[in-house]
């Protein structure tokens, strides 16, 4: 299983290599299935192969059609129209900043097969792929922001922490209340367990 590195380890900010399909260092398809476990895990839309430790340039991300793994990509157009929203980072928790990103792009990369293939992304696929593609090239989002923003929402840290906290409590006790109601109502008889032994067999015979 995956874990993430520490934000202060050296690997963020070092590109990691191109992935040799001729030559895999690793399974290509347990790469894949390994970092989108971990992205679903950390409950992240992407997630780049560096924020793991691991020296391959690939990033999985959410798409419509499932987690997928974008191997050796590179973005070929990038549309002139922006636009400004808040984004976070696995790799930095409870630290998110208004970044510019164009809005539409053209990306080229392997599947874990190898194939190539050309796509065009746009709103939030292509804006995560953008940030995982700064991963890649070992860009953190942080240097996308300017040194006000960056002091502005390293201060709110704390609050931004202390919200996650009480979410994730929130969820966790509705989940334990789910699962209660689940195990309750696994365990109440059945019209047929509730019958003796000669009226289940009178009635089936």
């Amino acid at each position: 299983m995956y874990t993430l590195v520490e934000e202060a380890s050296k690997v963020l900010r070092t590109p990691p290599l191109e992935f040799d399909f001729d030559n895999p260092s690793e399974d290509p398809k347990e790469i894949e299935s390994l970092l989108s476990e971990a992205m679903d895990r950390f409950g992240g839309i992407g997630l780049s192969a560096n924020q793991v430790g691991l020296d391959a340039r690939v990033f999985v991300m959410r798409t419509q059609d499932g987690n997928k793994a974008f191997f050796n990509p590179e973005i070929t157009k990038m549309s002139q129209e922006t636009d400004l929203l808040k984004e976070g980072c696995l790799s930095f928790p409870d630290i998110y900043l208004m970044i510019k990103r164009s809005k539409v792009i053209e990306m080229k990369y392997n599947d874990s097969e190898g194939k190539e293939h050309i796509i065009t992304l746009d709103g939030l696929g292509a804006r995560c792929a953008q940030h995982e593609i700064d991963h890649l090239n070992g860009i953190v989002f942080l240097q996308r922001a300017s040194r006000l923003k960056l002091d502005r929402a390293l201060k709110s840290r704390p609050k931004e922490r202390a919200k996650r906290i009480k979410y994730e409590e929130r969820q966790a006790f509705a989940k334990y209340i789910q699962n209660s109601a689940a195990a309750n109502s696994d365990s109440q008889p059945s019209e047929s367990e509730g019958q003796s032994e000669s009226n289940t067999l009178s009635s089936t015979a």
